[in-house]
């Protein structure tokens, strides 16, 4: 009789770990996708983790180049335990928002310590499971056409080749180039998807946050994370 209560206390923690081990093995999924097609522009960002429970995405559905500044129509929704939440706002990006955002990330580069061995590390864990890149290009001139063409072709398969080195490739990447002689014209349609474990971005995640840390309290500064948060989220 007494071993019943420890029984059931086993049970229970069997049970929850077998929940554990679900969601820590669970995929943290990521799709982009980019097209422009002569002043159409539209870029899309979504993720979505915990089979569902999370999600988020981002749509800029408008791209405007504006002389000096880029003005964008972005559109966020997002899923959070059930919860739904839906934005809309107008944005207008010049070159002193761009400089900001450079020297933002240049001090949050500067409070991490061997950021790119932890992004290197880090995206040996990703799985690339779709990448696929359509463009037509054209100059108006059929030999400049034919050169343009070459030129996307070395690029796209010389970044295929870097990313190929750093995630792993699930599925073989889909890209063509196609060349238009009859006029100047420019489109491209790039998407991918790719994903990894809950359980890696969360050690990911916490690597970085005790690496930043760490470089604080060598140079004896203090409240890494919210001098970090301050300078990604400060406007």
């Amino acid at each position: 009789m007494p071993l019943y209560p420890f029984g059931w206390m086993t049970a229970a923690g069997l049970f929850f770990l077998f929940i554990f081990s679900i969601v820590i093995a669970s995929p943290v999924k990521v799709s982009g996708h980019f097209a422009k097609s002569g002043n159409n522009d539209d870029a899309e960002i979504a993720i979505k983790a915990l089979f569902g429970l999370y999600r988020y995405r981002l749509k800029v559905p408008v791209i405007k180049y504006l002389g000096a500044s880029i003005q964008l129509k972005e559109q966020v929704s997002s899923t959070n335990t059930g919860i739904n939440t839906w934005k809309q706002f107008n944005e207008e990006i010049n070159a002193d928002d761009v400089a900001r955002t450079m020297d933002r990330f240049k001090n949050i580069l500067e409070m991490t310590r061997n950021l790119t061995g932890w992004a290197r590390q880090t995206l040996t864990k990703v799985k690339m499971t779709e990448w696929t890149w359509n463009t037509s290009v054209g100059t108006g001139d059929a030999m400049w056409t034919a050169m343009t063409t070459g030129f996307v072709w070395s690029v796209k398969t010389s970044l295929i080749g870097v990313l190929s080195q750093m995630v792993k490739l699930q599925a073989d990447p889909k890209m063509t180039v196609t060349p238009i002689y009859q006029r100047p014209y420019f489109s491209t349609d790039w998407s991918c998807s790719a994903k990894m474990s809950f359980g890696n971005a969360v050690l990911a995640g916490m690597k970085l946050f005790f690496r930043m840390r760490k470089r604080r309290r060598q140079e004896g500064g203090g409240g890494s994370h919210w001098t970090w948060q301050k300078q990604l989220f400060k406007v």
